[in-house]
């Protein structure tokens, strides 16, 4: 460290400007700050990104005079201190791979005897080459004397780095549900290009671009305005920005004109604030829009909703 402790632990990873490690005397992971980190040696295999997207794979060494990490194995590269952005092990299991939280929301009112349940799940996956992400968002209402309603969404998407820095080709896998909207399932598959023209230790952008095909049963009794199935132009922004161990802001938005059914647009907005009080456990707040300007007959155009739930993460 900069102010000349020495720590002997394992390495675990480095995301979002945090180098997560366990030492062996310890019962819990400890995040520092890769700031604060002068240098580091270690002979375990981990794959590496940079701020120019590339990654690589090998042991990692750094010195205190020239701050500049150098990956020695099947790669051998050296990437200044403050361009590290990802660190993560390799030559370990699948599940040591991944990144992911799990957040609850639970609220009641005596009065209408109204019940809400939210439930949110994301997980990550960074290997060598390869990214995946699967996200997952449900709500339930119940109320006496009303119909009960119910929306989910998954969201999932696998990508493989190309031979240019920052981007990626892969495919998408999307699903909703919203008796709001009297859709039973709209599935969504895609391939897609991914570029990211901002990656950093404190904000990432990535622009999505791509073919999608949806197909879509409504609730029973619907009437349809538009085909049930479709081939859509894809097109999507991801944005998130951190501050150390603190709070996170994450921003989705996905785009489908139909490129068969004329006229139709269909957009999936995520805006997530995500604040961490202890440890590995957090406070989020959600906000969610899904539109489509040719809903079924006398449903809403959009279906939107704030959720507040209390979470874990892990890594």
């Amino acid at each position: 460290m900069k102010n000349g402790d020495v720590m002997t632990c394992e390495i675990r990873s480095l995301s979002q400007g945090q180098l997560t490690i366990k030492q062996g005397y310890a019962n819990s992971t400890v995040s520092l700050d890769w700031n604060e980190v002068d240098h580091l040696v270690t002979q375990q295999p981990f794959a590496i990104i940079g701020s120019d997207g590339k990654s690589y794979s090998g042991a990692m060494s750094e010195s205190a005079e020239d701050r500049i990490l150098r990956i020695t194995g099947i790669d051998n590269a050296a990437i200044p201190h403050a361009e590290v952005v990802s660190i993560q092990q390799t030559g370990t299991t699948f599940v040591r791979k991944l990144r992911g939280s799990f957040d609850l929301g639970l609220s009641f009112t005596k009065s209408n005897a109204q019940s809400n349940l939210t439930l949110n799940t994301d997980l990550n996956y960074q290997g060598e080459k390869h990214m995946g992400a699967f996200s997952s968002s449900t709500q339930f209402s119940t109320q006496q004397k009303t119909t009960n309603t119910s929306e989910t969404t998954v969201k999932s998407g696998f990508f493989k780095e190309l031979g240019r820095p920052n981007w990626y080709g892969g495919g998408i896998a999307n699903l909703l549900s919203s008796s709001e909207q009297e859709i039973d399932v709209r599935t969504t598959f895609g391939a897609v290009l991914a570029m990211r023209p901002i990656f950093t230790n404190k904000t990432n952008l990535t622009l999505f671009g791509g073919l999608a095909y949806t197909l879509e049963k409504d609730a029973e009794n619907a009437q349809a305005t538009a085909s049930k199935h479709s081939l859509d132009a894809a097109a999507a922004v991801e944005f998130s920005t951190f501050r150390f161990d603190s709070t996170t802001f994450d921003t989705t938005v996905w785009v489908y004109p139909s490129l068969t059914s004329a006229g139709r647009v269909r957009m999936t907005l995520n805006q997530d604030v995500y604040f961490k009080f202890l440890k590995d456990f957090y406070l989020r707040a959600s906000f969610y829009d899904n539109y489509d300007n040719q809903p079924v007959v006398n449903a809403p155009p959009n279906n939107f909703g704030v959720t507040t739930t209390v979470g874990w993460s892990f890594r």
